[in-house]
């Protein structure tokens, strides 16, 4: 059976412009935390492998010390492969955060996943399917790859992706970076992982959004959340379980 725990959304750097300086601070440091507990909740969950699914960071103009935290804390959880991927915030670009990053010190057990083909893990049984995104806005479904995209026979196969699909926001086909809702099936994923929609959301049996890990707006329902996935096998629908992953509740409150 594969074990792991998808997220997205983590936006570091994120700036909260209607808060002062300090709780700002409190919120951004919040963001981070929220980095370790996910790593927590794989240990205890026999997770091997955490999925990002876009938007690790807010923007690009970042310094080198708020791109290296997150890549800190994912360090010490050495037990654990963390997987990130572009999403429309931090797009993969030439000469870009992405190429900034890996000319450092990425840690072993984090993969940065910059191309669109499929990384297999034999031991594992499973692949990965990563539909990084090279632009903000595209009016290719960069899933659409996936439908060709070969890899051994029985192995479980699992898309990573970020972007918009129907049942909210829109269905019209030219939204930018739109996703098929029917990717899982005609690619043959047994889960397809997205980001992109800060609140926690079932498409299908198998295609979720995780949520951002850690709540940033007052309108967003189902935030602060990431997904326990695990898979039988290619063929059986994937048991997810939502876990906490956050700290601060946003609440209002109306006379």
């Amino acid at each position: 059976m594969v074990c792991l725990i998808h997220t997205s959304d983590w936006q570091i750097g994120k700036v909260y412009r209607f808060v002062d300086d300090g709780t700002m601070g409190l919120l951004q440091e919040a963001r981070l935390a929220a980095i370790t507990r996910l790593g927590e909740l794989a240990i205890n969950h026999g997770a091997d492998h955490i999925l990002v699914a876009g938007d690790v960071y807010d923007m690009e103009a970042l310094s080198p010390r708020s791109l290296n935290q997150p890549l800190e804390r994912m360090r010490k959880f050495e037990k654990v492969t963390w997987h990130l991927l572009p999403g429309n915030h931090d797009y993969h670009r030439p000469h870009g955060l992405w190429d900034q990053l890996m000319r450092g010190s990425v840690p072993e057990n984090v993969i940065i996943h910059l191309t669109s083909e499929p990384r297999i893990f034999e031991s594992d049984g499973f692949a990965v399917l990563p539909a990084p995104l090279q632009y903000r806005r595209t009016l290719q479904d960069p899933t659409a790859y996936m439908d060709e995209a070969e890899t051994p026979d029985g192995i479980i196969r699992i898309g990573l992706a970020h972007g918009t699909v129907t049942g909210f926001g829109s269905d019209d086909k030219d939204i930018p970076n739109y996703i098929s809702p029917d990717r899982s099936t005609s690619a043959g994923l047994a889960y397809l992982a997205l980001g992109d929609w800060h609140g926690q959301k079932r498409i299908n049996d198998k295609v979720w959004y995780s949520g951002t890990h850690e709540t940033d707006a007052f309108d967003v329902e189902g935030g602060g959340q990431a997904l326990l996935v695990e898979i039988q096998s290619a063929d059986a629908a994937p048991v997810v379980t939502p876990v906490e992953t956050g700290h601060y509740r946003w609440m209002t409150y109306r006379e």
